[in-house]
């Protein structure tokens, strides 16, 4: 029974969270990040103010919040995606995340501003924007299958894959004209992991 109940109580917490990140999306969107407040994204919740500060210390804290949702929501789908080797599903992961990244660019930015600090893109630390996890795990299969070089560590490849795709993104935000981050994300994957050939022999 207190089982029962303690699952309730989480369901109904992660509900909340999730009415106000999306009550934010939209007032972000539809009003900008700046003309926002947190009594209206309490209100277009139907929440108290003070519920707010229950589940995001800050506004900012929400970007980071919506950044580490999306990121989470693809990287489950294409772990999900069936017929595909285990790098087709990194390029598939990949590809997903720049084109979903693609439709809320000034968005996005904003979260890279806002959401992340310099010292924490620095130190590899991204929070919920890292897909260090997906990457490693994705890594490891390919790895088995053959598809990569056996002998490299994949948690250091792992590492690097984010880095890249982290520097890409800052790039892409920073760039004067907005171009496709999609196939960037892809090739980076390429560059990374395909160019290291599993047949290379041993020095």
């Amino acid at each position: 029974m207190i089982e029962g109940v303690s699952s309730r109580r989480e369901s109904a917490k992660f509900e909340r969270k999730e009415r106000l990140s999306a009550a934010a999306l939209m007032l972000f969107r539809s009003q900008g990040y700046e003309s926002t407040t947190v009594d209206q994204i309490a209100r277009r919740a139907g929440l108290a103010k003070g519920t707010f500060f229950n589940y995001f210390p800050t506004k900012d804290a929400i970007l980071r919040y919506l950044g580490s949702r999306e990121i989470g929501r693809l990287g489950a789908a294409s772990l999900a995606v069936r017929d595909s080797s285990a790098l087709g599903k990194l390029r598939h992961v990949m590809y997903a995340l720049g084109t979903s990244l693609e439709k809320d660019h000034d968005l996005v930015c904003l979260i890279f501003r806002r959401g992340i600090s310099v010292p924490e893109l620095l130190a590899g630390n991204a929070g919920g924007f890292s897909l260090q996890p997906t990457a490693s795990l994705l890594i490891r299969q390919a790895q088995r299958a053959g598809e990569i070089n056996r002998d490299l560590d994949p948690d250091m490849l792992a590492a690097a894959l984010d880095a890249l795709y982290l520097q890409q993104i800052v790039r892409w935000c920073e760039a004067a004209r907005i171009y496709p981050l999609a196939e960037r994300l892809v090739g980076i994957v390429d560059l990374l992991l395909l160019g290291v050939n599993p047949r290379v022999p041993k020095g």
